[in-house]
């Protein structure tokens, strides 16, 4: 490589790692500003609509509250962040609004300040890792690509076991707390896999739970590659009595669970994680000192 293509890489490196470090954080803050800046006050939700599209149906709540700056009522959709999947008329859920717009709110819970930098950190360590490792001949590059994308590894380990720990909690109380209701198909929810037959659809469904709440929303839990028939078909729903917003449909004894996860396996991999860690670490300063 002559000097001018060495040139040119270190150019490309040190641009792109300016973006990294600058933008990565600019979006993280941007992303946050609701919670940062935005007025908080309680609402109502009025409705729950489901809307029919080609593909993918969507499920879209219909919330009112009061501007306490001008004491006027505002009622309408959520027009960003993430729009809650579920719901049910006279359910109380969090408004934000930045100050003097209260018609573009967010509700319910939203991205926080931790999951921003945490998204920050894990994608800012992936790009110098590929960054860094444009300079391949170079042993201290070796090195500290070695010690970031081992940082990565143990960071997204920790983030993957805590919330798969997270998902048989959830399905552990509402196999040991849940309670049956019936309820009806009324749509089918698409995630986009990315290919064509990748993706995964979630039923729609409806139905009253224990304390008279009509909730209408997306099973997350529940998927298949084929979609559902928004055709009212009879289901047998599960939920808590205590927040009906947790529910799946109920599975056959056949059907496939995740197994429960013990705090200790979960401790155990994110311990072995960090000693796969710490032997790429080794390999890489050795490789660096020859």
């Amino acid at each position: 490589m002559d000097q001018l293509s060495q040139e040119a890489v270190l150019f490309f490196w040190w641009t792109g790692l300016v973006v990294l470090v600058a933008g990565v954080p600019a979006v993280a803050l941007r992303l946050t500003r609701f919670a940062r800046r935005g007025t908080q006050v309680p609402g109502t939700v009025a409705e729950v609509l489901v809307e029919h599209a080609p593909g993918s149906d969507a499920v879209r709540p219909v919330v009112r509250f009061t501007d306490p700056a001008t004491e006027r009522e505002v009622v309408g959709r959520p027009s960003c962040g993430r729009v809650p999947l579920a719901g049910w008329p006279g359910q109380t859920i969090t408004v934000r609004y930045l100050p003097g717009r209260p018609e573009r709110f967010q509700a319910g819970p939203q991205t926080s300040v931790f999951d921003a930098a945490l998204t920050s950190l894990l994608v800012m360590t992936v790009g110098s890792v590929a960054l860094v490792l444009t300079r391949w001949t170079d042993p201290d590059a070796i090195a500290t690509s070695t010690v970031l994308g081992c940082s990565a590894l143990a960071l997204g380990t920790a983030v993957l076991l805590g919330r798969r720990s997270c998902r048989v909690e959830q399905r552990t109380r509402l196999g040991h707390k849940g309670v049956l209701a019936a309820g009806e198909l009324i749509g089918t929810f698409a995630v986009d896999g990315g290919a064509e037959g990748a993706h995964r659809y979630h039923p729609v469904v409806s139905f009253t739970a224990v304390g008279g709440q009509r909730v209408t929303g997306v099973d997350l839990s529940t998927h298949s590659r084929h979609g559902y028939e928004a055709d009212g078909t009879v289901v047998q729903v599960r939920h808590l009595p205590e927040d009906p917003l947790l529910f799946t449909l109920d599975r056959s004894p056949t059907a496939r669970r995740l197994p429960p996860v013990h705090p200790a396996r979960a401790v155990f991999g994110l311990f072995t994680a960090l000693a796969c860690c710490g032997a790429l670490i080794s390999v890489g300063a050795a490789l660096g000192n020859r």
